[in-house]
């Protein structure tokens, strides 16, 4: 019976930049003995691989594994890591490096590595708490609380059933009980209990009734796609926004964002843009839709 349209405060999509390999890359020249916070964990020729490189593969995994502790899978993390490290240095043995498709791929990738290390040392590093907690204000203030109830529902097929059940809620018996031993979603044993919701979590007609409701008393029968509701208003508050520090995280990626975008009309203005059509051509000028 619930809605998917439940308002989440600070749900709002975020881009992240990941690092990529380049197919057919020239392999790394041999590195330097790695300090011991980063150490060799793998050699293969005369090339090391670092930890470290084994935690930037993590960090590119889907988010379906992104719950997998790396230690758990940092072998397979590691084999893969040698497996790319082997081709690469037969493609290097190849003269692939010299290859133009594969020249523009490393400068693709350059670009984009270049771009992540401008924005982490340029933008991120100068995100202050004092500016999240602006953020964060300002979400607030644009989002005032709304009213949330907390209810218990029995739900049955007919009318007549609900009258009968709410005759016997009348004469005392109790709401939980009752909805575990009737209820058609009486299910965990939970006596009806649906916690606390916004209005716009439930369809209308089971909202309006609830809304309204007195808290402690019984209301319905009334009527929904799902059938019959009797329901008992346990408590009403005002729904509180989640704790500044609990979305920090959140509120530095949105500040960020802005920061950027900021950042990037400034350095706009010092740089001549054409843009052009998809195939190369010059760009039409657009013309003024009529009056």
């Amino acid at each position: 019976m619930q809605r998917l349209t439940f308002p989440c405060l600070l749900a709002l999509g975020l881009v992240s930049v990941q690092p990529a390999f380049a197919e057919g890359a020239a392999a790394p020249a041999p590195a330097a003995t790695a300090p011991a916070e980063d150490p060799v964990v793998a050699r293969v020729g005369d090339q090391e691989i670092h930890r470290s490189e084994v935690v930037e593969a993590y960090k590119t995994l889907p988010e379906q594994f992104a719950q997998i502790p790396m230690d758990a899978i940092f072998g397979e993390l590691l084999q893969q890591l040698v497996d790319r490290r082997v081709m690469a240095i037969d493609a290097a043995k190849k003269g692939y490096g010299d290859d133009p498709e594969v020249a523009r791929k490393l400068e693709l990738l350059k670009e984009r590595v270049m771009e992540e290390a401008y924005v982490s040392r340029e933008i991120e590093a100068k995100v202050t708490d004092a500016m999240m907690k602006a953020k964060y204000d300002k979400i607030v203030a644009d989002n005032p609380p709304e009213e949330e109830v907390h209810a218990r529902h029995i739900l049955v097929d007919s009318e007549e059933e609900a009258k009968k059940l709410k005759a016997e809620l009348d004469k005392g018996a109790d709401f939980a009980d009752l909805a575990n031993k009737k209820s058609k979603d009486a299910r965990d044993g939970s006596g009806g209990d649906l916690g606390y919701f916004t209005r716009e979590r439930m369809v209308p007609e089971f909202a309006e009734a609830a809304f309204k409701a007195e808290v402690g008393k019984v209301v319905g029968p009334v009527k929904s796609q799902f059938g019959w509701h009797l329901i008992l208003v346990e408590d009403k508050r005002k729904q509180a926004p989640p704790p500044f520090d609990d979305v920090k995280a959140q509120l530095k990626d949105m500040v960020a964002q802005e920061m950027t975008a900021a950042r990037v009309d400034e350095l706009k203005k010092g740089l001549k843009i054409e843009l052009l059509n998809a195939d190369g051509s010059a760009q039409r000028p657009q013309i003024a839709p009529a009056q």
